[in-house]
């Protein structure tokens, strides 16, 4: 117990809620000085406490032996409940077995994440990023963090392309590490959002009408959701930790939110909105001009900046900005006609296009960014547009795990076929679905039977070692009676995700059966009541 003398603390609250790091950063950023007491997450009486000067931990009393301040702190980032009050007083250096040092708490936090990560608040933190494309602050104090090779190498892979916290992950070889390190970089604010200049204006109305078909209706408080029986998952059971954090959850791996970033052709159904036909009372030089400025808007949406503006990749400066000024003159807004002024939003996209070719291709440094995402296959309205609707899609997806654990399926299967009409060419999507209908529908109707079959083949004519799919396709079989079949594609689940612990267990037994001469089949009941088929499915 605290000593009665102590004053009311300054603040209070709950590792649940509050992490211990974000706890330590916001006593660093507001530099105050006191006692920081955490007590156990058990009923031990007594609490941890620190003294802090001026944001800085110096000297520590723990509960659990430590052999410096350092180690005695770390030990805390395992708590998970346990509640916190900050004091400003000092209740810890007239302690006899006080530990005194210096302690980084940059450094600290980097090492207590590589151990395990607050799962929730990196969910939190990384979907608090959104869309936007991310990049490390200038003078950012990376020293401070101590990192490993591996995580250097992330540092490298964001320095060399801004990107999205969804792509940052997708693309980096080691997932984990990459949702870490951003969760670190993000609470640390050490990142700062990145709005490339051709961005800032790209109009895409049809962007809006996918984002109403894409989002999922509005979630029920959490307060009012009737949790699943007990053992019902609404993901694989044994399935690993999703690259991406959900609203409330974290989705299996084999869920992948992006496709690769090599596919972004015609897969990605996310069509431009071009100006309507011209009216019939236009005279023959305005129609003229209508036609012209709806060919020109179609044709730059798969241009370069290069191709945009008429010049060769080589070219210098000055024939840029002659270039530039020659077009800007032509397509400048100020410079429409009344009768066409319903043009006006095609015309301002089509002149704030050329003006952002032109200040990119004119800066060195610029152009040499743009270059790079040209021989990737980007630099163009559309690639920027699809990548956007890509994006969009993935993170309405992240709540179908949240509505399956509710049992709201049928919402969750809006969002998928959602999915599925915008990105084409993921097998993440039809797999998904096909899990969906077998918790919802099972394998009686044959309509249903059908619509999963047909799911499965499409997810194996994408990528033929689709994890999910194979696992998802042993349980349809499984159900079916079909155990000799479900074992085999248990196995190819095995094979190619060593840690799925459900897979290695139906494998297990599967083989046992096999090893005593008996069919892969579980022996009949005594009884004649048949089990239903969830309780069969989910019995622990």
């Amino acid at each position: 117990m605290l000593p009665s003398s102590v004053p009311q603390p300054l603040a209070e609250g709950s590792l649940g809620a509050t992490p211990f790091g974000h706890v330590l950063l916001s006593i660093q950023k507001k530099g105050l000085s006191g006692t920081l007491a955490i007590w156990p997450d058990d009923d031990r009486p007594g609490q941890d406490r620190i003294l802090f000067r001026s944001g800085a931990p110096a000297v520590g009393r723990f509960l659990d032996p430590a052999s410096d301040l350092e180690r005695g702190m770390l030990a805390i980032f395992h708590r998970t409940e346990a509640p916190y009050a900050f004091y400003e007083a000092d209740l810890v250096s007239s302690a006899e077995d006080a530990l005194r040092g210096q302690v980084d708490i940059f450094a600290l936090i980097a090492t207590a994440l590589r151990g395990e990560a607050p799962r929730d608040a990196m969910a939190r933190v990384i979907r608090k990023l959104g869309t936007e494309r991310q990049r490390i602050k200038m003078g950012a104090p990376l020293g401070r963090f101590g990192l490993l090779s591996n995580e250097m190498a992330f540092i490298e892979l964001m320095r060399a392309e801004p990107a999205t916290a969804a792509i940052l992950i997708e693309q980096f070889g080691d997932p984990k590490v990459a949702q870490r390190m951003i969760y670190l970089l993000a609470i640390t604010d050490c990142l700062e959002p990145y709005r490339a200049v051709s961005q800032q204006k790209l109009r895409a109305v049809s962007s809006s009408q996918n984002r109403q078909r894409v989002s999922s209706p509005p979630s029920s408080p959490r307060s009012g959701s009737v949790p699943p029986p007990r053992g019902r998952a609404s993901t694989p059971p044994g399935a690993r930790e999703s690259r991406m954090p959900s609203g409330d959850s974290v989705l299996p791996t084999s869920i992948s939110n992006l496709p690769p970033a090599g596919s972004l052709s015609g897969e990605i159904v996310a069509p431009r909105d071009l100006p309507p036909d011209p009216p019939p009372e236009l005279t023959p030089d305005h129609r003229k001009r209508w036609e012209e400025t709806t060919r020109v808007i179609s044709m730059m949406d798969r241009q370069n900046y290069f191709e945009m503006l008429g010049v060769r990749e080589s070219a210098d400066r000055d024939e840029i900005r002659q270039k530039y000024v020659t077009l800007a003159k032509k397509w400048h807004p100020d410079r429409l006609p009344p009768d066409l002024a319903e043009l006006r939003p095609w015309v301002e996209e089509i002149f704030h296009l050329v003006t952002v070719a032109n200040d990119t291709l004119s800066d060195a440094k610029k152009r040499g960014e743009y270059q790079k995402t040209v021989m990737q296959g980007g630099g163009t309205p559309e690639s920027e547009r699809k990548l956007n609707v890509m994006v969009e899609a993935a993170i309405n997806f992240q709540k179908v795990d949240v509505l399956v654990k509710r049992r709201r399926y049928d919402e969750a299967l809006v969002i998928c076929d959602a999915a599925m009409a915008v990105v084409r060419k993921e097998p993440d999507y039809p797999a998904m679905k096909a899990w969906i209908l077998l918790l919802h529908r099972g394998v009686e109707d044959g309509d249903v039977a059908s619509e999963i079959r047909e799911l499965l083949r499409k997810t194996f004519s994408l990528n033929p070692d689709h994890v999910h799919g194979h696992f998802v396709r042993a349980h349809f079989l499984k159900r079916r009676g079909d155990h000799d079949k479900a074992l085999k594609h248990f196995k190819k689940v095995a094979k190619l995700d060593p840690k799925n612990l459900e897979a290695l267990r139906e494998v297990r037994v599967g083989e046992m059966r096999k090893s005593k001469g008996r069919t892969t089949a579980p022996p009949p009941r005594g009884d004649s009541k048949r089990p239903s088929i969830f309780g069969k499915f989910f019995k622990k």
